[in-house]
């Protein structure tokens, strides 16, 4: 017979395990960031953070508790943009569209979602 103390147990460790799942979903296309990038990241200006300020603009909702740093593939032709998200010991994924004029390859860049030889 299961109780209520039980089913509360089972249902936290649900929780847990859900929680923790988010926090490990990458996806495809986007690379792992490492902690040491977010420590570094407060140092220096590079593309990661330049991306990191756009991605905050396009995903507000995760408030400002955190940082935001941002990748994006060469190799896409669909011109994504990863942004991870990091707060205490989280990190949440997510992808958006990169901004036109991005470079995205030799003589690229994004247009319209799509990395597309630069016009002439």
């Amino acid at each position: 017979m299961i109780t209520s103390g039980t089913f509360l147990f089972l249902a936290l460790q649900l929780a847990c395990l859900t929680a923790e799942t988010a926090v490990e979903n990458i996806p495809d296309g986007c690379t792992r960031i490492s902690e040491k990038s977010f420590l570094t990241a407060n140092c220096e200006s590079s593309l990661m953070t330049t991306l990191g300020e756009f991605c905050s603009r396009m995903f507000p909702g995760r408030g400002t508790d955190g940082q935001w740093l941002g990748t994006m593939n060469n190799g896409d032709p669909k011109c994504r943009v990863c942004c991870v998200f990091s707060n205490k010991n989280n990190q949440y994924y997510n992808v958006t569209t990169a901004p036109n004029g991005l470079p995205c390859g030799p003589n690229k860049t994004c247009r319209s979602g799509m990395c597309q030889f630069k016009k002439k």
